[in-house]
Order: C-alpha cells, then structure tokens, then sequence
C-alpha cells in the first residue's frame, strides 16, 4: 500500500470519528471479556509494582482505565492515555492519575517521527479495537515496534485483533459497505488482503476503514513482536456474541 492511500484511509477514518464520536462512546462502556483474562495473566506483575504505570494506544473514551481501576481495587495506577479523536477525549470521565495525550499515531509514525517523545517506558503497554484502523502491513509493523520501545523490560504487551469477516452478519455489512465505497471513489484497487470497508450501526454510509486479521498474518505479528524482544505467553479468542471475534496477544518484553 502507498503512502498516500495510506493518508486517505487515515483521514477518513479520522473524520468517521469526529462526526460520529458520541454514538461510538454510547456503545463503548462495558469492558470487553478478553479484559478479564488479560489481567488474570498481567496481574502479579502490575500488582507488583508500588505504582504501575500503564500505556494505552489509542484509548478512546478511557473505558480500559475505568475497567483498570476496578480490577485493581483502588490500587495506585498511573495511566497514559493517547488518542487522536478530542471528541472522544471529551467524553472520557476523570480518572485520578490519568494523563491523556492528544497524539495522531499514525499521522506521527508515517512522517518518520517518534508519536511519544520523552515519555517513558511503562509496566504494561496495550492496543486495544485500534489496530485494524491502520493501513498496511508498513504502519501496523511501527506500531508494533512502538508497543515493544514503551515497554520496560519484564513488562507486558497486549493487543487485540479484529476478526470480522469470521461473523457473517458483519462479513455481510463489509460487502456492502465496499460496493459503496468503490462507486464513492475510495481506494479500492489499492487495498491489501484483508481490507475492507465498514459502515456504523445500521447506516452503511458513514464508511470506516478496516482490517480483518488472518491467522497467518496473527503469526507474523507475534514472530515482529519477538524479533523486538518480546515472548508471547498468550493467545486467545474472546468477545463479541461468538466470543470469538477479536484475537488477542500477549507478551513479556524480555
């Protein structure tokens, strides 16, 4: 993929999320299942530390921070929390300890330059509902590599990976919702294997940028995650009405 279709997929995933950030936070405020087993592994490790700090990409309305903070009982955390969309940081609540960072990711990484600069490494890096947003192997491999800097030695890492194209429902919603986005002009020719359109809801206009994750593709980026230094100690399928609908990983930075 080019860098400029790369641009226009971003930009137009940047405006889905401008114009439609308060429907999208209203459906996003329960935890995800796959949460709970996440901390099952990661807990002896955060809990370990007097104040754990904890980096999450892309965290829209900070809802994986309220979880956070509940699992933990009260436990001092302190959160990074980075986002492109202000809407959705807007209707974020207050969360003690919570430093939020406005940062377009991929903007920053496809001009070459570091998204994070002087921020520390923290004890538990995690990108969650984000990474089939990002155009092309080149991107999501950055990313990766961000994850892996931002995260201390005997840290954990932790992703999730969208496997929509496995639900017939929403396989059946991306073929409409490319048919549309092919007459509109998008990048159609130009896309990978995997990509797709999305719409919102019910409403197939509001077109979103998407990436299905295959299984071959879910190796390649744990075998990129290990060539960082990172040992994958978990892989599972949890959420959605299958409990199968995101794939996660996740790692111990050695």
């Amino acid at each position: 993929m080019n860098t400029a279709t790369e641009r226009t997929l971003i930009e137009l995933n940047n405006r889905f999320y401008r114009e439609h950030a308060d429907t999208f936070s209203a459906t996003r405020q329960a935890p995800w299942p796959g949460w709970e087993r996440l901390m099952d592994l990661a807990a002896e490790r955060i809990g370990a530390q007097s104040a754990p700090v904890i980096l999450d990409l892309a965290c829209g309305n900070l809802r994986f921070e309220r979880f956070c903070l509940e699992r933990l009982g009260g436990a001092a955390a302190v959160f990074h929390a980075v986002d492109a969309s202000a809407e959705l940081a807007a209707l974020a609540p207050s969360i003690p300890d919570a430093h939020c960072w406005q940062v377009d990711l991929l903007d920053e990484l496809q001009a070459g330059r570091d998204p994070l600069p002087g921020l520390a490494p923290a004890h538990f890096t995690v990108c969650f509902g984000f990474l089939h947003h990002v155009p092309g192997a080149r991107l999501r491999g950055e990313l990766l590599d961000l994850m892996a800097r931002m995260t201390v030695p005997g840290g954990f890492i932790a992703l999730s990976l969208w496997r929509f194209m496995d639900d017939p429902r929403l396989a059946a919603k991306a073929a409409t919702a490319d048919a549309l986005a092919e007459a509109s002009g998008l990048p159609h020719a130009e896309l990978d294997p995997g990509d797709h359109y999305l719409g919102w809801q019910d409403d197939p206009r509001p077109l979103r940028f998407c990436h299905h994750f295959d299984d071959e593709e879910i190796d390649a980026y744990a075998q990129h995650l290990a060539r960082a230094g990172a040992v994958e100690i978990a892989r599972y399928d949890a959420d959605g009405r299958s409990g199968t609908l995101n794939r996660y990983l996740v790692f111990r930075k050695g």
